[in-house]
Formats: structure tokens, sequence, C-alpha cells
């Protein structure tokens, strides 16, 4: 995901809602990176392909509160929850039993998702699926922002 700005903001809430999950692997955050001006082009090797007047400034998604899935249903269902990094390997955190009617508090506050590939459609994403569609809520918070990047020594 590329966000096209004048600035990259240090830290910007998302909201992390999805009021029923299914049994495919499904984003509910992700790393983008983002477009921003350089018409100095103080960073030559990191251009925007669609304006060469941009670059490309790496970003990162952070996960700030516990995520909490709640099983409305009768029955108890199973979860997982994978990190997709941004080089297509999976990275399996959790496979979780919720019963009936209960909440799951998944500790992850911290962790940061990274999108540093400037040729990668995606960066790194927090993947979730359940054993039943339609009856796991997920909620929690992040936020994403730019990645700091060294600054090249003018010439």
């Amino acid at each position: 995901m590329r966000h096209t700005v004048r600035q990259a903001g240090a830290a910007v809430p998302r909201p992390i809602f999805v009021e029923a999950i299914g049994t495919a692997w499904q984003t509910i955050l992700e790393a983008p990176d983002f477009s921003v001006p350089d018409p100095q082009r103080r960073f030559a090797t990191d251009r925007d392909p669609a304006d060469t007047e941009r670059r490309i400034q790496p970003g990162f998604a952070l996960i700030e509160a516990p995520i909490m899935f709640h099983n409305g249903s009768l029955n108890s269902v199973s979860v997982e929850i994978s990190i997709l990094r941004e080089d297509d390997v999976r990275v399996l955190q959790a496979v979780i039993r919720i019963t009936a009617g209960e909440t799951y508090l998944h500790p992850s506050p911290g962790q940061r998702l990274l999108k540093l590939d400037t040729n990668s459609a995606e960066g790194d994403r927090l993947q979730v699926k359940a054993s039943e569609a339609g009856v796991v809520s997920v909620t929690s918070t992040g936020s994403e922002g730019a990645a700091e990047q060294h600054e090249p020594e003018a010439a």
C-alpha cells in the first residue's frame, strides 16, 4: 500500500475493527510506504516511478493495544493469527481456541510491521482467519507512519 502525501506523518492512528472475520486470511493492519516530494533529489536512488519529483519513503505500522477476538457464536471457534512479511514469508503467531461467547486478548502491543522494499506492492501484513466464518469480531488500535531514514550527505 502506498500513500501519496506532502509529508509522511510520524504516527497516524488506525483503528482495527472487523465485525466478522472469515475462513481465509484477512489483513487487519498493513505497513504502507509513502510517495513524498523530493524536488532536490536528495534521495536519488529511491525515486517514485510514477513521478520523478517524488521519492518513496519506507513506512511502518505499529500494533498499540492487545488484539481482542470475540466469539459471538454458540460453539468454540479456532482463530489463527500471523504476519505475512513483504517477502511473502508467513510467520504464524498463534492458533487459539475461543469458547462460545468469550473474548481472547492477543498480546501484541509494540509489534512493528515494516514496508522497506519500494518494489513490493505490499508491506508486512497482520492477518487473521477463523475456523467458522462470520462469528468472530476483532478490535484493536494501531498506527502507521514513516520509517526513519538516514539523511544523505549534501553534495
